[in-house]
């Protein structure tokens, strides 16, 4: 049986009417927690995150400082963390550790070392306080994998012992909030149908619209300058466009780029 605070959640986020409620729920849920802060993201392969009404990042209704939350979105850090990547082959809660070598977790899942951003991506935590944390991976349709995380500044060996008692809450937790994410989002679907551009092509752009150079962009999605070049272009070309700021115009304008911070 869901404790009370779990049933309480799932019965409100079902009537939350945008992003901003359902993200005001997840924070009050987690303000309960012994890891009170929490923390997702709707598609690791995708550099931005749900804004809510003001275009806000939801990392700050989370409880987040507004500065991490400017430098984790405009510097892709969730395309480079290192605990992104065990959520493409687990679905089961795991717990982790800035503590420990690997992140406290086991086998080879990690590649090190860690990437110069993925280490960046680590240190930002580190200076927001995060010590340890449980993660839920969640796979959605389409092959999108999401997540949502609550962290906390206590050691790795109180974590493990608290989410042994609280994993299958937050398992709950974690699919029912990405799943009304992704309803509210695919209720604007129509219009992205519409979009001639590839993800790759979107996400490229999306960049250039956030100010960053085709080698820049080239180290945050794991290709060369001049494939993100060719990205940019053929998005240029696809929307009839004269060049990259009017390319970007044009997408902004039809809402077919991630968030712009």
């Amino acid at each position: 049986m869901l404790a009370e605070p779990t049933e309480r959640f799932l019965r409100e986020l079902a009537t939350a009417s945008d992003l901003h409620a359902a993200s005001s729920l997840l924070a009050q849920f987690s303000r309960s927690l012994p890891a009170p802060r929490a923390g997702f993201d709707y598609d690791i392969a995708n550099p931005g995150l749900p804004g809510n009404g003001d275009s806000e990042p939801l990392g700050v209704e989370l409880g987040w400082p507004s500065e991490f939350v400017r430098r984790w979105v405009k510097g892709g850090m969730v395309l480079a963390c290192p605990l992104a990547i065990p959520c493409r082959k687990r679905w089961r809660p795991f717990t982790w550790s800035m503590d420990e070598d690997n992140l406290g977790l086991e086998g080879d899942e990690l590649p090190r070392p860690f990437t110069a951003m993925g280490q960046q991506a680590l240190s930002l935590l580190r200076q927001a306080g995060v010590r340890s944390g449980i993660l839920v991976p969640v796979h959605q349709p389409g092959g999108r994998t999401g997540f949502v995380s609550w962290v906390s500044d206590r050691p790795h060996d109180e974590m493990r012992r608290w989410a042994q008692d609280y994993a299958s809450e937050l398992f709950v937790v974690a699919h029912a909030f990405l799943e009304r994410v992704d309803a509210m989002l695919n209720a604007n679907a129509a219009a992205r149908e519409d979009c001639p551009l590839t993800e790759r092509e979107r996400e490229c752009l999306t960049w250039v619209a956030r100010g960053k150079t085709d080698s820049e962009i080239g180290i945050i999605i794991d290709r060369s300058p001049e494939t993100a070049r060719f990205h940019v272009r053929n998005a240029i070309a696809k929307l009839d466009a004269s060049s990259r700021s009017h390319a970007v115009a044009k997408a902004m304008r039809r809402g077919w780029l991630g968030a712009i911070e």
